[in-house]
């Protein structure tokens, strides 16, 4: 059967990046569900590209030809979701009226991808049942969307059927939806919100009506397709090659339903997000908030009846309207060091070492964006696409890294490492393993006597639980100030000042780097310095306060092993900019450096010192070192546990006379094998 004049839809737009191809996309998967649906696309592909379809450019060249209708719709590249597509040169005006004549007489809806307006899609345009411009809610935008109008005045369109589309909304980001209105002079049709899911679906070839069908931009392009067709409800599945699960979008679940009906209350309450740092706020908020679910449960919501079931889904609301949602129950668990969010989907933990799928999931990549900003937010620091990255602190101190598309291909992911509510003391990690009583006096002797300490590692291996180990040896009466990039160290000095980096503003100023503040620390009269960890070229400015009377400074920085510490050392050093010889680097470095402590993670989980390594000097161009305790490891260890101790290596350190100088307390005897 061969339909009769289909209805062309032509989506344009104000100018490039307003996302006129991903709301042609999307908006077409939608129609294909009540009708036969074909995309047309222009010259550049952009939609091909977002459905992740491979176009045959010679089959697409016989398309302007009289073919037989099933010969013409087998050459239409065909998606998973019913959605055909379609590519055409429309410069030939030949190529127009006889390729938009067999696209009306195969498909009952033709979506036209046309970007901005030009003269040679005129006719098209103007056979065009609606028209839809794109726009995003900013001047600039605006006003070449005036420009697109009045050209389509040119080609003499009857612009009574041009209706608005407002993309990429946000109503603190950008003008009104009132403004919008009063500027371009005609009613808006649809506003798109502005939702980082966006970027990830373009960027995976996913529609985002497919990928997030609950999310709001879904959710309002179900909304204009239901206003194209003039239907009340869209029931959409659709089977993705590859995946077992379908994607409906015909329903919001109880629990968002609830969710954005609180989250609506909140809003009308003016609650700023930092409000969330005030505890007393919070506990207010908590009540609002059970009373609004209490009352939908009575009036709207009759699922689930089951009381443990309500109970349960409040305190999942409650943790994501409030707190971070699927992280709070793993926040609590004190078995567990570490959580790493690779994706909504695919949230791992480290529970006594080891790593595990923990089996919670968010909703959503913007429910996983909101949980980030919900982090960053209280302590002044951003996340968005013009800064995909950020480092931060939970209120407890737990660090966090967060990163977002389009840096982060799979959607947004979140490392966050726990910070133990109670203070691991020396007895603790001798405890575990980690030192030896031997090992733990000759340090604090080092301590005392004012030895600059290197604590070295690799990532996780638990470099900064020792420096807070180490300098609780640091005695009380000493002014000590620590510097870091998010502030984790946790002195039980009463004379400490505590420094913090900060990242570069909204405009890419103010930026206040670690080495800026070990400058600065120099002018406070410290007695110790402590660096959380040494990267670039602040390791320049470490060693030559060590050098110039901050005796007893200690640092971390990353490497592989005693002598890989001082390699990176050097390395650091040359990325101050400071062209210095190779030899006058090592010279600082030997000098400055007394002690090297270097610590590793091992397979089963556990973390332990592996060498305690003095700097003895120079040689020539070497700088020499001795170990003076090394972890040795019995032969019955294997993969599932380590077994080991850290024991002395028969050297004494060259510095002996000055510990005993200094303290008199040493005994001799820690160093004999």
């Amino acid at each position: 059967m061969v339909l009769k004049k289909g209805k062309i839809i032509s989506i344009i737009s104000s100018k490039n990046g307003n996302g006129a191809s991903f709301v042609s996309v999307n908006l077409s998967i939608c129609l294909a569900a009540f009708k036969k649906t074909v995309l047309l696309d222009t010259e550049a592909d952009f939609s091909s590209i977002m459905l992740n379809l491979e176009i045959d450019k010679a089959a697409q060249k016989l398309l302007g030809a009289e073919l037989d209708p099933a010969v013409f719709v087998s050459l239409l590249p065909l998606h998973s979701s019913g959605l055909y597509c379609a590519t055409a040169d429309y410069r030939e005006k030949e190529v127009v009226d006889v390729f938009t004549e067999v696209l009306r007489s195969n498909f009952e809806n033709i979506v036209f991808d046309a970007g901005t307006p030009e003269k040679h899609m005129a006719n098209i345009i103007e056979a065009s049942s609606l028209v839809y411009l794109v726009v995003t809610p900013d001047l600039i935008s605006l006003k070449a969307a005036e420009k697109a109008l009045s050209k389509l005045a040119e080609f003499h369109i009857n612009l009574d059927k041009v209706r608005i589309i407002v993309n990429k909304y946000h109503p603190a980001l950008g003008l009104d939806e009132k403004t919008i209105r009063k500027i371009l002079g005609r009613e808006i049709a649809a506003t798109i919100p502005f939702e980082i899911e966006a970027s990830v679906s373009v960027n995976n070839g996913k529609p985002i009506v497919m990928s997030e069908p609950n999310s709001l931009i879904s959710l309002a392009i179900k909304d204009l397709a239901k206003l194209v067709e003039g239907s009340k409800e869209i029931s959409m599945e659709f089977e993705v090659p590859g995946e077992t699960s379908k994607y409906i979008i015909n329903e919001i679940g109880i629990k968002e339903k609830i969710h954005l009906r609180v989250v609506k209350v909140l809003s009308g309450m003016n609650i700023d997000i930092e409000s969330f740092v005030d505890l007393k706020k919070r506990e207010e908020f908590k009540v609002i908030v059970e009373k609004t679910i209490e009352e939908l449960f009575a009036t709207e919501v009759s699922e689930p009846k089951c009381k443990a079931a309500r109970e349960k889904l409040m305190k999942e609301i409650l943790q994501e309207v409030l707190g971070l949602g699927p992280l709070e129950d793993l926040l609590s668990d004190s078995d567990i060091s570490e959580i790493m969010v690779n994706n909504k989907d695919q949230v791992y933990v480290e529970r006594k070492g080891k790593l595990t799928l923990s089996g919670k999931k968010f909703l959503s990549d913007k429910q996983l964006i909101a949980c980030i900003e919900r982090i960053v937010a209280p302590i002044g620091r951003r996340i968005d696409e013009s800064v995909p990255m950020v480092d931060a602190r939970l209120l407890d101190g737990s660090r966090v890294h967060a990163i977002i598309p389009p840096l982060a291909l799979k959607g947004p992911s979140l490392t966050i490492r726990k910070f133990s509510k109670e203070r691991l003391l020396v007895d603790d990690l001798i405890k575990f393993g980690t030192l030896s009583p031997a090992a733990v006096e000759f340090l604090k002797l080092c301590v005392l006597s004012r030895k600059n300490i290197v604590i070295s590692g690799g990532t996780g291996s638990g470099k900064t639980t020792l420096l807070n180990v180490i300098s609780s040896f640091i005695p009380k009466d000493e002014r000590i100030i620590t510097i870091e990039d998010s502030a984790e160290l946790n002195l039980p000095q009463e004379h400490v000042v505590t420094l913090e980096t900060r990242p570069p503003n909204i405009e890419g100023r103010g930026a206040v780097t670690i080495r800026d503040l070990v400058k600065n620390t120099l002018r406070m009269r410290p007695d110790r310095i402590v660096v959380g960890e040494c990267r670039g070229g602040e390791a320049l400015d470490m060693l030559q306060a060590m050098n110039t009377g901050h005796d007893g400074s200690i640092t971390t920085l990353h490497s592989n092993s005693p002598r890989d510490t001082l390699a990176r050392l050097e390395t650091m050093v040359l990325m101050s900019g400071m062209e210095l010889p190779l030899k006058a680097i090592r010279e600082q470095v030997s000098s400055a450096v007394d002690l090297i402590v270097h610590q590793e993670r091992f397979k089963d989980g556990t973390r332990k010192i592996t060498h305690i390594t003095e700097v003895a000097g120079m040689e020539g161009d070497i700088i020499t070192t001795q170990d003076i305790f090394v972890f040795k490891q019995t032969e019955s260890s294997n993969r599932d546990f380590i077994s080991g101790q850290l024991l002395p290596s028969g050297i004494i350190p060259s510095f002996t006379d000055e510990l005993l100088l200094n303290e008199k307390c040493l005994d001799r005897r820690i160093f004999a094998l």
